[in-house]
């Protein structure tokens, strides 16, 4: 290589270095302005918000937490809040003087803010927008907010469905809770409720068209009392109740007529309904009741009679029968029973008073005691002095108790007697050792004051066969001496209009005003003698219940039925 060439190449070498060097120089000028800056922001936004900033919807960019604090403030009353529909168009407005809204929080929250921010990101939140909200919203006045709700006009939106609570419903299987509804119904109470979020979020907008300010449902279907009311429901309803009756009979509730048994209130606390449980109770009462109604009888003799209704036979108590069902719902385990009894007969079957009876024929004045099927004793006997007015009173009737030694007193005579078994208020059977003769006539002119005289062998017989709770059943077998019976004891009468009314409907009506007008003419010594007067009463409050109920269901003035206006 040339001389030439070689120092030609050493000089552009040269002058490469020094523009390098220059180059690098500036480069470090540069960073370190660069450095500069950014240390000083780093330094700055460490007391100062970053820029686009904004605390509870007020500018706050470079300002220290005292300054935005004080923006806040002088803002507060240029606070509003708009109300917009789906398209963004505002249809109403209100102002923080409207609502009371004052600043509810002192600057040390906005500190708060601001020590959450980190000076050395500051570049980074150069493009990005920081909302920041205290930990505290807005004050506001409930009775401006209240005022303000219920004043503002959305009349212009319309409503296509109501809001409806969640409820229980039996489902044929067990209870269910139905969902609440929501509609889009705006009424003043979601109104209220959104402008109060709104103020306490520090928020400006609330879109009337996205469920904020509707009226909403009061029970939710994850509500805890609506679940709790639910699970107790289905608790009661997995109790089954059997009813043994004995004889093969047996009854059991149907879980349709146990959902009914149960009410509950708003609050959802659940009670047992007595009126529905009772109707169960009436309707088995319905069923298998007998008491104070005639029986059907087939004498020694042979001949089929109807007795009149008397003091013996089956009747469910009412209130006794509900408590006792209450009380297996509470108890949580199934069970099997009777039912719970006021009065007792002896057969479920189509006599209740089973196949161990005394039968007293008035007519034939003889008495016969059957054991299990088997006539184990007959006697000759003297009934009530139908004369004087003191015949024996037909019907069935239980044995009281038994008694030896027992004396009879009345309003003119007292009578030691050796056995007494009383059947019917005062009239019993006993022996009468003042006798010589029995059966005949003698009752016609000579009997008792009602009570059945037996030979003092055959009544120590009786009393030893005979149990309390044995029926007695009584009756005359001529229709001539059953008719002058009934005319000297027209209660008995009375009595078998009762029995007739049976299961009370609006149709029972004559029935029963028929039974009552009989029974009132009676004298103040026969009323007393009506043992089934006690039906009359409750079939008389029943029917007034159906009335009633007929009477809500009936339509009013002008209401239109089957197409026909119901006009006076």
């Amino acid at each position: 290589m040339s001389g030439v060439k070689k120092k030609a190449k050493a000089q552009r070498k040269a002058h490469k270095f020094y523009l390098d060097k220059r180059t690098m120089l500036r480069i470090e000028i540069i960073a370190g302005i660069v450095l500069f800056v950014y240390l000083a922001g780093s330094i700055f936004f460490g007391s100062h918000f970053y820029i686009r900033s904004r605390v509870n919807g007020v500018g706050a960019s470079f300002r220290t937490a005292e300054g935005a604090y004080e923006k806040i403030l002088s803002n507060a009353d240029k606070y509003t809040i708009t109300f917009e529909n789906e398209e963004g168009e505002v249809v109403n407005e209100v102002s923080a003087a409207d609502l009371g809204v004052d600043v509810n929080y002192q600057v040390d929250e906005v500190q708060a803010l601001l020590d959450q921010q980190t000076g050395f990101n500051w570049v980074g939140r150069l493009l990005i927008p920081a909302e920041n909200y205290t930990k505290t919203g807005n004050a506001y006045d409930e009775a401006k907010v209240k005022q303000v709700a219920s004043s503002l006009d959305f009349s212009h939106q319309k409503s296509t469905k109501e809001s409806e609570d969640a409820y229980i419903k039996y489902d044929g299987n067990e209870f269910v809770i139905v969902d609440e509804i929501y509609g889009d119904r705006i009424d003043a109470e979601g109104v209220e409720e959104a402008i109060i979020y709104a103020v306490e979020n520090l928020q400006t907008k609330i879109n009337i068209s996205d469920g904020t300010c509707y009226h909403k449902p009061a029970v939710k279907a994850e509500d805890k009392n609506i679940n709790a009311a639910k699970d107790l429901l289905n608790k009661y309803m997995n109790v089954n109740i059997h009813y043994d009756l004995g004889e093969g009979i047996s009854e059991e509730i149907p879980k349709e007529v146990k959902s009914g048994f149960f009410k509950w209130d708003n609050d959802f606390k659940v009670e047992f309904d007595r009126e529905a449980i009772g109707e169960y109770v009436n309707s088995m009462g319905d069923k298998y009741n007998t008491y104070g109604k005639k029986k059907q009888f087939v004498t020694t003799e042979g001949e089929e009679i109807e007795v009149p209704a008397g003091s013996f036979g089956w009747r469910i108590a009412y209130d006794g029968e509900i408590d006792a069902i209450i009380a297996d719902f509470k108890a949580g385990q199934d069970v099997t029973r009777d039912f719970t009894y006021l009065y007792r007969g002896t057969s479920h079957g189509e006599k209740d008073y089973g196949n161990s009876y005394v039968e007293v024929n008035l007519t034939t004045q003889h008495v016969y005691v059957y054991k299990d099927g088997a006539m184990v004793l007959d006697t000759s006997c003297v009934s009530g002095n139908i004369s004087k007015g003191h015949g024996t009173h037909t019907g069935v009737y239980p044995i009281a108790y038994k008694q030896k030694d027992a004396t009879l007193r009345g309003d003119n005579y007292e009578s030691h007697v050796n056995y007494w078994m009383p059947f019917n208020m005062g009239e019993g059977l006993h022996d009468a050792t003042w006798r010589s003769k029995f059966g005949g006539t003698l009752y016609k002119t000579s009997g008792s004051h009602g009570c059945v005289n037996l030979p003092l062998s055959q009544a120590e017989k009786i009393y030893d066969i005979v149990e309390a709770g044995w029926p007695v059943i009584v009756f005359y077998t001529g229709d001539t001496e059953e008719e002058n019976f009934r005319l000297q004891n027209p209660q008995i009468d009375v009595m078998n209009l009762i029995a007739d009314i049976e299961t009370v409907t609006l149709e029972s009506e004559a029935k029963i005003a028929l039974a009552r007008q009989k029974y009132d003419s009676l004298s103040e010594e026969q009323k007393p003698l009506v043992t089934n007067y006690e039906d009359l009463v409750n079939a008389e409050l029943v029917l007034q219940t159906l009335k009633a109920q007929a009477a809500e269901l009936a339509p009013t003035e002008g209401e239109v039925v089957d197409g026909n206006a119901i006009m006076d």
